[in-house]
């Protein structure tokens, strides 16, 4: 998916003046992201995946919904940060994601492939809705076939385009079947594209179901309450819920969605928002001063999240591979990684980066080091020149209301001016910006324009097809490469890890080559916890998963 972040504003010295210069200036020039630290600022290593286990009952918390409000509560209309972060607790997926990013059954005790290209759901037994009435398969069905449906316009339906039948074969069991192998395919249902929604009430409401006035009715540990649309979202603990291992410590537990950033630390540093992951980097300085709370810091790779520059054009000047090979030898990504990202991100030389390698990972990493290289500006202008295209102008969009995000653009076109590219900058504001990933034609005026790309789950296959496919989610360009279709078609249908991996980092070799999408740094994790709190996941496996059920007292 391709995603809009909270918008951040940025402080500290080194970012006055020649914006450029700066950067060298105080980061250095190829050196890696020091980890900062602080009296409220706790470093975590990579297995660490949770801030613990709560012991106690509470009676109310309230968290941080991320950037801005939800646009809706239908599992599957939105796939973004806010709507991902607070759906899952009450709608649940069939198969359940761990701290880990370990897959186990959900609503579905069992999954298995009978065939190489049948999926045999087993549904458990007993588990109900919020309302009191028993989930059935026709439940199940009807869910997942709305990813099928375009009047629902699912966000996930580019995942679902090998899917041939999705069948309740009796009242405990549904089969999908494919038209080719789909070994990935329990990954797509660990998402909320794999939410269970009630069909009866989904039905009744029609067009209005996942507003603010008629919320859901679902599964999960939590029922809808409330939502104002703007600034709360209130839901209940769910004391029917089936799983009673895993019951809702909170009995109520409040979505916030503060204005900007002033008002998201105010409420962190006075205890009024208990929670929030997201942290945007440059507020760490800010939230070492805390004493109610704490900010948890992930390690390099702790996020499947980059921060890329998309293309999105099939002509014009990035049309060019060499133009885009020029863009991406000259951006200093080490510079960027430490000063604009306060050293919480790490230099991106390939869009699947350390945060997305879930297995194989020596494989992904002897790929990946090769690519690690300083900027190269006299290299880079030759490219320029080889391809007439000095003194070009390319339109470059980014969010104006993302202050950190602004100062990235304007280094961007800084670097790009010394190769002869002229970046002409076009804010736009958020709710606009947005837009660019779902409206063609907002997408026309531009070039390219900077993204938050990620993948609910580590799986390099995931991201690679997003930008490299023809059918990709984010592919605005018209990028196609019979070899990287080929590739990925095959990774796909690969159940051996092993020689995925190897088809996998085949294609990337030719996607680092065409550069469809030019990688700059990804973000690590950051979470803040209130100290009275504990449970709260350190992986972005909160974006899949009913994490609010798990925080609670110490």
């Amino acid at each position: 998916m391709a995603h809009l972040h909270r918008p951040p504003s940025l402080t500290g010295a080194c970012l006055v003046g020649s914006m450029l210069m700066t950067l060298t200036a105080c980061a250095g020039a190829g050196t890696s992201p020091t980890t900062p630290s602080g009296p409220a600022i706790a470093a975590i290593g990579a297995s660490q995946v949770s801030t613990g286990t709560a012991t106690k009952d509470l009676a109310a918390v309230t968290w941080s919904g991320d950037y801005r409000p939800l646009y809706t509560l239908d599992p599957v209309k939105v796939p973004d940060y806010p709507e991902e972060t607070v759906i899952p607790n009450i709608c649940e997926s069939l198969i359940r994601v761990a701290g880990d990013y370990s897959l186990s059954p959900g609503l579905a005790r069992s999954y298995t492939f009978t065939t190489p290209t049948t999926l045999k759901l087993s549904l458990r037994t007993g588990v109900t809705f919020s309302d009191g009435t028993p989930m059935t398969a026709e439940d199940v069905v009807y869910s997942l076939k709305r990813n099928l449906d375009p009047k629902a316009a699912s966000g996930y339906a580019a995942n679902f385009a090998t899917v041939t039948s999705i069948e309740a074969a009796d009242q405990s069991t549904v089969t999908i079947t494919f038209s080719r192998p789909e070994p990935t395919f329990p990954t797509v249902l660990a998402t909320l594209a794999g939410a269970v929604v009630q069909k009866k009430f989904a039905v009744a409401k029609g067009q209005s179901f996942g507003s603010p006035d008629v919320g859901v009715v679902c599964t999960g540990p939590y029922r809808f309450t409330s939502y104002d649309g703007s600034s709360k979202l209130v839901l209940t603990r769910n004391d029917a819920y089936w799983d009673t291992a895993h019951k809702a410590r909170a009995k109520t537990f409040t979505f916030v969605f503060p204005a900007d950033n002033s008002a998201l630390v105010n409420g962190l540093l006075s205890g009024q928002i208990d929670g929030a992951f997201n942290i945007p980097s440059n507020l760490l300085d800010q939230l070492r001063s805390a004493t109610t709370g704490k900010a948890y810091l992930g390690g390099e790779g702790s996020t499947p999240i980059n921060v890329d520059l998309l293309m999105s054009k099939e002509s014009g000047p990035g049309a060019d591979v060499r133009v885009r090979q020029a863009l991406s030898m000259v951006i200093d990504r080490a510079a960027i990684a430490k000063t604009l990202f306060k050293a919480a991100a790490d230099p991106l030389y390939k869009v699947t980066g350390p945060g997305l390698w879930g297995y194989e990972k020596a494989t992904f990493k002897a790929a990946y080091d090769p690519l690690v290289k300083q900027p190269d500006v006299a290299a880079a202008k030759a490219l320029v020149q080889q391809a007439g295209a000095t003194g070009a102008t390319l339109a470059f969009g980014y969010p104006s209301g993302n202050p950190q995000l602004v100062q990235l653009a304007t280094v961007l076109q800084q670097e790009a001016a010394q190769i002869g590219i002229n970046l002409k900058l076009v804010g736009l504001p958020n709710q606009q910006y947005g837009s660019l990933f779902s409206d063609q034609g907002a997408r026309k005026p531009f070039d390219l324009f900077i993204t938050l790309n990620y993948v609910e789950l580590p799986e390099p296959y995931l991201m690679d097809r997003l930008y490299g496919s023809k059918t990709g989610g984010t592919n605005f360009s018209g990028y196609s490469s019979p070899t990287v279709e080929r590739l990925l078609d095959q990774a796909g249908q690969t159940t051996e890890l092993a020689e995925r991996a190897g088809l996998v980092v085949e294609a990337e070799a030719q996607l680092a080559r065409d550069l469809p999408s030019i990688p700059i740094v990804q973000p690590r994790a950051i979470v803040y916890q209130n100290n009275r709190l504990t449970g709260a996941p350190l992986t972005f496996a909160y974006m899949t998963s009913p994490w609010a059920a798990a925080i609670g007292g110490k």
